[in-house]
């Protein structure tokens, strides 16, 4: 039996595949603590887990976010907005590392695992390795590493190896990250605030590079290969939801076997303020379309969709996409990875139109994958979205790609990965200490 910590930004996105490695290093037999917000205790303690909230300071809820950071939903999306969203995280990195340092306290934990953007391990990375346990980063979105052969993250543009391409990836790197010089500064300050060094190098690179390891959730097939790829990464697959055991189906399931072409449309969990910037115009570009549309809300009411429901639409609150995905023919998002990666794990071609958070990344990469149709815009027209729906069922070499995709995928179980990889670390711990 081995103990673990499991710590995770307060958002679905970040909390949700830590909840999965939790509940299944628990039916292992190991002793797991989970630490995010308070708003995810009922969710983190039915996995089997003990709970420890953030401290009363950052333990906020990420639906009130516009309450608590205005300028952020003010900011100008691309980049820069990016790394606003990172700069409040960094704020929060004192708050989490002492809530570590109390749990670590009375709890010796063999290995800590978090989530991409998870600051509070940071300190100690910078420290003396024998200080602390190892560190496991959970890469629960695009892989954010700088390299030759990619444009600065957050650009939305592809790859590129050729030497202008090149050329212009290196550029495009240096002026970015002059002019997050600030947020950069803000960073270091922070730890020369406890008496740490400053990062070692560029922070989108440093969340990489200082865990002993990073474990990607997808497959080499969904992200841009480099050359210079850090050592940390390895690609463990997409970490998918179990399937649903207790599935009540909604009165109109029956009618995805109907023959017709099934699209699901959806802005995820988080990106879910405004339903008229996709799940409204996707209803009004498919109203006329024979096909049968279902609309997720991932909680909100569909009262809050702003258009009439069409005649071939089924709007719900959740649905269980393992149940679900299996009958769709198109999946029209925003760009949540874990939605995108559940999506193409099936050889479902998408449809995606995501501007917030690092959503156009995963939307070049849905599109560099030739598995689906970056529309390139978060408020896309309604004649787009029909344009391409139609598009993605007239053309077999999107679901090809997809299907190719998933065959990648299936080559990969991301919990047996991830348990395998923290048994090999936790017994070569062992092993050292007991012949130092």
């Amino acid at each position: 039996m081995a103990r673990y910590i499991l710590a995770a930004t307060a958002l679905p996105g970040h909390v949700s595949p830590l909840l999965a490695i939790a509940q299944h290093l628990v039916r292992q037999g190991h002793q797991v603590v989970f630490n995010t917000a308070s708003l995810f205790r009922e969710k983190a303690e039915a996995t089997g887990a003990r709970f420890v909230p953030f401290p009363g300071e950052i333990d906020f809820d990420y639906r009130r976010i516009s309450e608590l950071f205005p300028d952020y939903h003010e900011a100008e999306r691309g980049p820069l907005k990016l790394m606003l969203g990172l700069r409040y995280l960094c704020r929060t990195m004192l708050g989490q590392k002492a809530r570590l340092d109390g749990i670590l306290a009375d709890f010796p934990a063999d290995a800590i695992l978090v989530d991409t953007v998870f600051a509070g391990t940071v300190p100690m990375l910078l420290g003396p390795r024998e200080a602390r346990p190892p560190v496991i980063t959970i890469g629960i979105t695009a892989l954010a590493a700088t390299s030759v052969d990619t444009p600065f993250f957050g650009s939305g543009m592809p790859p590129s190896t050729t030497s202008e391409g090149r050329a212009r990836n290196i550029a495009m790197h240096r002026n970015m990250q002059a002019q997050c010089a600030g947020m950069q500064q803000e960073f270091d300050e922070t730890l020369a605030s406890i008496g740490c060094p400053p990062l070692p190098e560029f922070m989108f690179d440093a969340f990489v590079s200082l865990p002993d390891l990073y474990l990607q959730l997808t497959g080499k097939s969904f992200e841009y290969p480099r050359s210079d790829l850090p050592e940390t990464v390895r690609f463990v697959g997409p970490l998918l939801a179990p399937p649903t055991r207790s599935f009540d189906p909604p009165g109109w399931w029956g009618e995805l076997d109907g023959g017709k072409p099934v699209v699901v449309a959806t802005q995820g969990t988080f990106a879910n303020e405004d339903f008229g910037q996709l799940i409204g115009p996707t209803l009004t570009a498919l109203k006329d379309e024979d096909m049968l549309v279902v609309a997720t809300t991932g909680g909100p009411p569909v009262e809050e969709i702003p258009v009439p429901i069409p005649a071939n639409t089924r709007a719900t609150p959740f649905v269980a996409y393992d149940r679900l995905l299996p009958k769709v023919d198109v999946f029209v998002t925003n760009g949540g990875y874990g939605s995108v990666n559940h999506a193409l794990s099936l050889g479902v071609p998408i449809v995606v139109a995501g501007d917030t958070e690092e959503k156009p990344e995963i939307a070049a990469r849905v599109a560099w994958t030739g598995a689906g149709i970056n529309l390139g815009t978060g408020h896309p027209r309604p004649e787009q979205i029909r344009d391409a729906v139609r598009s993605v069922l007239s053309d077999p070499r999107y679901r090809r790609r997809a299907q190719a995709v998933q065959a990648d995928f299936a080559r990969h179980d991301a919990r047996r990965e991830i348990a395998a990889i923290l048994d090999d670390l936790v017994s070569g711990q062992g092993q050292r200490r007991a012949t130092a």
